[in-house]
């Protein structure tokens, strides 16, 4: 049903909202959105949806604002980490040394003596390792699953340092950004930054940070050009409206909460 009623099928960011939460659906209809049910399935798609809907968790709104505008803040950091880092760190090692205080590059550089690989090709298979491990500890029975994926990943890395195959640095960087990747909510959301991913690491490999910029802005036009069942996929940032401002990138008290979204509040 939902590659069906998607206003854009060939993009890898959800349109619809997927849960299994009553909570996070009744929410939504409060919001002006509807909710299709299906029998057979525990999900149910609501629509339209965000990006920021897409970031955002019930957990939310259990807290106190503060602390929940805090987490939903940090939840941002993380994926814009879970996309950009690994391009990040392989466009300044191979284009902008200059960036990097002279002991830090001196000391990454170190790391890297005898390691067989160029730094893009360390990323790409420790990536690529650890991706696995977590497709296998998704099938793995959930009292075990886990477990085998942090432990492998461990000895995994351990390994891989000890055998001279990737450089210390590496292993840090593809840590950070399998943790950060872990903060995204929404699981289709997660395996979408997952891929794009893979492609700011090629970018940066090749033009550096310039390219890292290029593919940003390709990236921002293309999420501005999304649209789920005509609402802007950007909104309430591109379009910019204010008033739906109060619930995103920070959430207001309950008692500031008392309108609804101006393009789907009807």
């Amino acid at each position: 049903i939902e590659d069906f009623i998607t206003d854009q099928p060939f993009t890898l960011f959800p349109l619809l909202l997927r849960t299994e939460r009553p909570d996070r659906v009744v929410a939504s209809l409060l919001e002006g959105q509807f909710a299709l049910v299906t029998d057979g399935t525990p999900f149910v798609l609501t629509a339209p949806a965000t990006a920021f809907h897409m970031l955002q968790a019930p957990d939310d709104h259990f807290e106190k604002f503060p602390t929940g505008s805090f987490i939903r803040l940090l939840r941002f950091v993380a994926i814009t980490m879970a996309i950009f880092l690994p391009g990040f760190y392989v466009a300044i090692i191979n284009f902008h040394q200059e960036l990097l205080p002279t002991d830090l590059y001196l000391r990454i550089a170190s790391t890297r003596e005898g390691v067989p690989f160029p730094v893009v090709l360390e990323l790409l298979i420790m990536e690529s390792v650890f991706e696995v491990l977590r497709e296998a500890g998704i099938r793995l029975p959930a009292s075990i699953g886990p477990a085998i994926s942090i432990v492998g990943a461990l000895v995994l890395g351990d390994a891989a340092i000890q055998a001279g195959i990737v450089s210390p640095p590496v292993v840090i960087i593809v840590a950070l950004t399998a943790i950060a990747s872990f903060a995204v909510p929404n699981f289709a959301l997660g395996i979408a930054s997952r891929m794009i991913r893979f492609v700011f690491i090629g970018v940066g490999a090749i033009f550096g940070l310039f390219g890292v910029q290029f593919g940003l802005l390709i990236l921002l036009v293309h999420l501005c050009s999304l649209r789920s069942f005509g609402v802007p996929y950007l909104t309430p940032a591109a379009p910019l409206v204010w008033r739906d401002m109060k619930d995103h990138l920070i959430r207001l008290p309950k008692w500031g909460l008392v309108t609804r979204p101006r393009l789907t509040g009807f």
